[in-house]
């Protein structure tokens, strides 16, 4: 309980978290597999200019193989720890970088910090918040890939949001301090949502993998500003029942 609840503290610290060694090398191999082979199906939704093919819908095609990664056991206490049972299953996605790979900075709540003072006007409404798990499947490392944080850039609002200027988002987001992680295959990092941070291959000819789970805090309404989709309300609760 002492390890969980320092971590606990680091994830509102820091802004994220690494665990090590989140899924079994076996079972690693086996969603590495899988995800590979929903390429080979023609599964995915798209492959975007910076080098991210998405997968929306393989929970929903395969739940035996994706179904455990939600609220996965290795991650419960922290997403528990957080939300407790308001935790929600927003989205689940995978991901592959089939080529050269330079994600755009980023965040996954874009409307964090205006839902914030949207909700200062109301007596009983709270922000709402999310937290994003994101597992991987291959070594990432110096030389190869991987995936830095914008230092503190949970705490702080950056600038050119609201309307975003993205050239000039990134810029500022480019010209802060950063920390920088190198996941390993079956390491997951939990991040709060609105964290800056981007992802990146430094060798195009690396295989790199992963699958993201968004959860979100309830209430968040469908039009809020996310990256993801929500998948709905039943059954989206990991931790009810």
């Amino acid at each position: 309980m002492e390890d969980i609840e320092r971590k606990l503290d680091q994830l509102e610290q820091d802004g994220f978290i690494l665990i090590e060694g989140a899924l079994s090398p076996e079972v690693t191999e086996q969603i590495r597999q899988r995800i590979n082979y929903a390429r080979e199906q023609g599964w995915e939704e798209g492959l975007n200019a910076v080098g991210n093919m998405w997968f929306d819908t393989l929970l929903d095609r395969e739940p035996e193989t994706y179904s455990p990664l939600v609220g996965h056991p290795s991650l419960r206490p922290y997403l528990e720890g957080m939300m407790g049972k308001q935790c929600q299953l927003r989205s689940f996605r995978a991901h592959i970088n089939p080529g050269p790979y330079l994600q755009e900075w980023h965040m996954d709540f874009y409307g964090h910090w205006q839902e914030k003072r949207e909700a200062e006007k109301y007596r009983l409404a709270v922000p709402p918040v999310g937290i994003n798990t994101t597992f991987y499947f291959q070594d990432n490392g110096p030389g190869l890939g991987h995936l830095k944080f914008v230092k503190n850039g949970h705490r702080i609002e950056p600038p050119h949001l609201y309307p975003l200027d993205r050239p000039k988002f990134e810029a500022w987001c480019e010209a802060q301090e950063h920390v920088i992680l190198y996941p390993k295959a079956g390491d997951c990092v939990v991040f709060i949502n609105h964290i800056p941070h981007q992802g990146a291959k430094e060798r195009d000819d690396m295989e790199r993998s992963n699958i993201v789970c968004h959860y979100q805090l309830t209430p968040m309404y469908e039009g809020i500003w996310h990256v993801s989709r929500p998948r709905g309300y039943e059954g989206t609760f990991p931790f009810v029942g």
